[in-house]
């Protein structure tokens, strides 16, 4: 069997489940007793498909409860409504084809340990059923890469990675007829597409490897295997750069928690095969184990940063299952021991919810407490017979350095302070750094919530910085830079720590945060090239001491994930040097310098909560400063002096004095000096270098009668023309010539009013979308599953403007649906049919737009037949590199964008393009 070391281990193992692991196997066989009493399997014959209220309750938002016994009967586990409509079902099949995978796997270990025939019988039985229907199951419409059972690649991935584990423990090294098939229909084709999609360091990528190295291993192909390995995306990588120094996952504790569960997989795989981890390849994956409790939060709920899940606790049986794993690699380990304890904690008595468990995409329940009765398959052949004897001692303070988020623990760990400064997390990282967390107790006054559905609108809410209790500048989200650690120092009575980053051109942002016992000091301080506008959020449940509201617009940034498009009700109190807020739980007093203003307003709650207030302070200058002090023991008194001391009264009186590389805290009679200061290198920049930074623009022709716009492409001398072709295509599940060699020419002209785009397209089938604003498969525009037209424009001095402009043919009309976020009326267009397809023409105002002699201009020709639900493919003006179009909506990084235009001149010569 794969993943066990030689053939005697099954018999050590069946000795271990005849004896201190007999309750687990008892539970694990209850369960399947319970679930699937004969082998008359049901099979679904439909595909799983993700839709914005497949799964959802309407009225809360929150996931509805899966049960594998109820495909038609969904319970909300909030209000108890209960639904039965098509789009929940389809979102059921994903997971019960998680869940049957998962339960092959159960019964032929059992039946491996324990000998009951039944078991031998179930396993065969999903697994020859599951062949009758994958091929059938269509490759197409997929949300995130290609796959036949599911919407995503990486849930078949996990899904194959079980039914090739479940063969493996039925033939045990013995190919049988029946397995053969099972490899012939399921594993090498799955295998295949698996493989072709490769998402590089994602948490996803993961679960890729480690399926496809499962099946090469059954189908033996070393290549496929080595590539797994050693290749982009595989094991090798993710150790060295998914994993970070000190063993958390980069993308953030929600992505660590399932991501190193696919590497356990990996790097068991690879030692089964004969290629065992070493080194600090080892050392990382080994300290990656117990990682997430260093963050827990006090409730024992890690952080929810990022793309993450709310509130979620981790008394989670899996959880529990991955420090076994680590224990039984590491039984001398006190940490992991320590770990163990403090899951296997008191906790309220309730189901962990095993018996309903979806594979590895595990959905995460209320805590409840746990035994080792709980735990999974894994532990049955791996964890150690008994557990060693460990206390759980209060949580410290700790830095995470590499992942650039630290924990200041206080009063026994009841009190919670933390900066989240450095990595910016990738796809799945927010743009929050330099964000404050206090959490007292059961009162979370400053944290993160995470992200909701990633199908709902709300996603680029949770996905601003404005949805932060972070630093923004000029009114937009910040870019995904990481920070720097300045400074991190732990005392007994009191800490800090200091942190920095550019979030624009030329403007350093530095944090300071210091933790004492009864309250903490925050000190936001910038300095920019010139005056800027500093917001600082604060998502606290409070408000301003004997305020005057008045209701006004809070302008800000226009994208969507800038995150002013959602805020309502907005209000202004004007300036206040120095303003207490009244919070619950918490009291806390602000000063700032230089010109001001403070506001409240309305915008979206943590996922499943409703909206919430959140106050703001504006600030405005070349620099500055904000202090405030909070304080979780009652009312304090602060006196805050020009230079930046400060004086904080409670039951005692603390003073503080801020220093360029420390801080000291004075008081009772004592002086703390916190030092603690890094050596400083060179910070992030802001901003990305353009491909083309420093190339020559190609110059737009300029037309001079209304009769050449129109028939640029026919006389190529009026136009700067682009062929697009294979060369530019971005796919989806079928390659450019599987999509029908759809092509298309662009071309570019110009007149003192205007700049001319013509797109013309050779395609066999055209569908234009109806109108319509809701789109119910996801959160993007409805008019990307149509075939259409992006244009992206980026234009003006640093920081610039950018624009994005989605144009849908009419088929009634000549007419064309323009739709733009940026700028709305600066765009017109008409269309006309041709007998290979279609043609547009659009029509952008110079002046409206403000455009100057010199920008970036992107165009992306949409494709999609009729018969698809989702875009299949896109043309991209300038190439598009063995790209794959997934999850691109209507975004194009306009920084990116890797050609420059200008307009013609009488005085500016002519620089060709390519014809």
């Amino acid at each position: 069997m794969i993943l066990l070391p030689g053939p005697g281990a099954l018999l050590d193992r069946a000795r271990f489940a005849e004896g201190p692991l007999a309750a687990l196997a008892g539970s694990l066989t209850a369960d399947l007793d319970r679930l699937l009493p004969d082998e008359d399997v049901f099979i679904p014959r439909e595909k799983a498909k993700l839709t914005r209220h497949g799964g959802r309750c309407a009225r809360d938002g929150v996931l509805l409860e899966f049960d594998p016994r109820q495909p038609r009967r969904h319970r909300c586990p909030s209000c108890g409504a209960v639904y039965d409509d098509e789009a929940h079902y389809l979102w059921w099949v994903m997971g019960y084809q998680l869940w049957l995978a998962e339960r092959a796997v159960h019964a032929a270990v059992l039946w491996r340990l324990r000998g009951d025939a039944r078991h031998e019988r179930l396993s065969w039985a999903i697994l020859q059923g599951l062949a009758e229907r994958y091929p059938a199951y269509p490759n197409q419409d997929n949300v995130l890469g290609p796959t036949r059972v599911f919407f995503s690649t990486y849930l078949e991935s996990i899904w194959l990675l079980q039914l090739s584990i479940a063969l493996s423990a039925l033939e045990e090294g013995r190919p049988t007829a029946g397995g053969d098939r099972i490899r012939d229909i399921i594993i090498e084709p799955s295998s295949r597409i698996i493989a072709a999609f490769n998402e590089g360091g994602s948490n996803r990528q993961v679960w890729n490897s480690a399926a496809v190295l499962a099946a090469s291993i059954l189908l033996k192909d070393p290549g496929r295997a080595d590539r797994a390995l050693h290749g982009p995306g595989g094991l090798t990588q993710h150790l060295r750069e998914g994993l970070l120094e000190d063993g958390t996952w980069f993308e953030g504790e929600n992505y660590h928690l399932f991501a190193h569960r696919g590497l356990w997989y990996l790097v068991s795989l690879a030692e089964w095969a004969g290629f065992p981890v070493a080194g600090e390849d080892a050392a990382r994956f080994e300290r990656g184990f117990v990682a997430p409790l260093r963050s827990a939060l006090p409730d024992f709920t890690f952080p929810s940063r990022r793309d993450s899940q709310y509130r979620a606790s981790l008394r989670q049986w899996r959880v529990a299952e991955s420090l076994e794993l680590g224990l039984a690699r590491s039984p001398g380990s006190a940490d992991l021991a320590r770990g163990l304890a403090a899951v296997y904690g008191d906790a309220p008595v309730g189901d962990a919810a095993r018996w309903r468990s979806t594979a590895e995409a595990e959905r995460n329940v209320p805590g409840v407490r746990l035994t080792r009765a709980d735990l999974g398959w894994k532990s049955l052949l791996f964890a150690v017979p008994r557990l060693p004897d460990a206390e759980v001692p209060p949580p410290a303070s700790v830095l995470l350095e590499r992942q650039g988020f630290g924990i200041l623990r206080r009063n026994s760990g009841r009190t919670y302070v933390a900066l989240d400064y450095g990595e910016s997390g990738g796809s799945h990282g927010h743009p929050d750094r330099l964000n404050l967390w206090l959490v007292h107790g059961e009162q979370r006054v400053f944290e993160d919530v995470g992200t909701g559905s990633y199908v709902e609108r709300s996603l680029h809410w949770y996905r601003s910085t404005l949805a932060h209790n972070a630093p923004l500048v000029d009114g937009r989200s910040q870019g995904p830079v990481p920070g720097r650690l300045r400074a991190w120092d732990e005392r007994v009575d009191c800490g800090w720590i200091d942190a920095d980053v550019h979030l624009a051109r030329g403007v350093l942002v530095r944090r300071s945060v210091v933790a004492c016992r009864d309250h903490l000091v925050d000190r936001v301080e910038w300095s920019a090239p010139g005056d800027v506008t500093l917001d600082l959020p604060m998502h606290v449940d409070g408000d301003l001491a004997e305020a005057a509201w008045t209701e006004a617009g809070l302008a800000g940034g226009d994208g969507l994930e800038d995150g002013f498009p959602f805020v309502v009700r907005a209000e202004t109190a004007g300036p206040r040097a120095t303003a207490s807020i009244v919070a619950e739980g918490v009291h806390g007093v602000t000063h700032v310098t230089g010109p001001h203003g403070w506001w409240r307003a309305v915008a979206p709650g943590p996922p499943g909560a409703g909206p919430r207030r959140f106050l703001l302070l504006r600030s405005r200058g070349a620099s500055g400063r904000i202090t405030s002090v909070w304080s979780w023991q009652g009312p304090v008194a602060v006196t805050f002096r020009d230079e930046g001391t400060l004086t904080v009264t409670s039951e005692r009186t603390w003073t503080h004095v801020p220093r360029d590389r420390g801080w000291v805290v004075e008081g009772a009679g004592t002086s703390i000096a916190l030092s603690g200061a890094r050596a400083l290198t060179a910070d992030a920049a802001p901003a990305r270098p353009a491909p083309t930074e420093g190339a020559e623009p190609l110059t737009i022709p300029a037309v001079t009668a209304s009769s050449e716009v129109g028939h640029l492409i026919a006389h190529s001398s009026g136009a700067l023309r682009f062929r697009l072709d294979e060369r530019h295509y971005r796919r989806t599940e079928a390659p450019w010539s599987g999509a029908g060699s759809p092509t298309a020419v662009v071309a570019l002209a110009a007149d003192a009013a205007a700049l001319y785009l013509e797109v013309a397209v050779t395609k066999k089938e055209v569908f234009f979308a109806p109108p319509g604003d809701d789109n119910p498969l996801d959160n993007e525009h409805p008019d990307t599953n149509s075939d259409g037209v992006q244009v992206h424009l980026a234009w003006g001095e640093d920081p610039g403007r950018t624009a994005t402009w989605l144009m849908v043919p009419d088929p009634g009309s000549s007419g064309v649906r323009v739709s733009s976020r940026e700028a709305p009326g600066a765009v017109s267009a008409t269309w006309r049919r041709r007998d290979d397809g279609w043609q547009l023409l659009a029509r952008m105002d110079r002046a409206v737009l403000g455009l100057g002699t010199r920008f970036r201009l992107g165009v992306i020709v949409n494709e999609m037949p009729p018969w698809r639900e989702r875009r299949r493919g896109q043309l991209v003006l300038g190439g598009a590199r063995d790209e794959w179009a997934y999850l691109r909506g209507d975004r194009h990084d306009a920084q990116l964008i890797p050609m420059i235009f200008t307009p013609e001149t009488a005085d500016r010569p002519r620089t060709a393009g390519p014809q």
